[in-house]
């Protein structure tokens, strides 16, 4: 899980690089893939940001 955690960290740094570029479209990609990903998890129980 922990690489999913770094996987997660990496997408939303990447995210918030292309959108201080101006770079909306891609940033909107990657925010919307984690979100997606986020949703999947939490409805099988396993949350990639999950702290406990």
């Amino acid at each position: 899980m922990e690489g999913q955690r770094q996987e997660s960290h990496a997408t939303l740094t990447l995210a918030q690089a292309h959108f201080n570029n101006g770079e909306y479209a891609e940033a909107e990609a990657l925010y919307s893939a984690y979100i997606r990903r986020c949703a999947c998890a939490a409805s099988s129980d396993e949350s990639p940001g999950r702290i406990f």
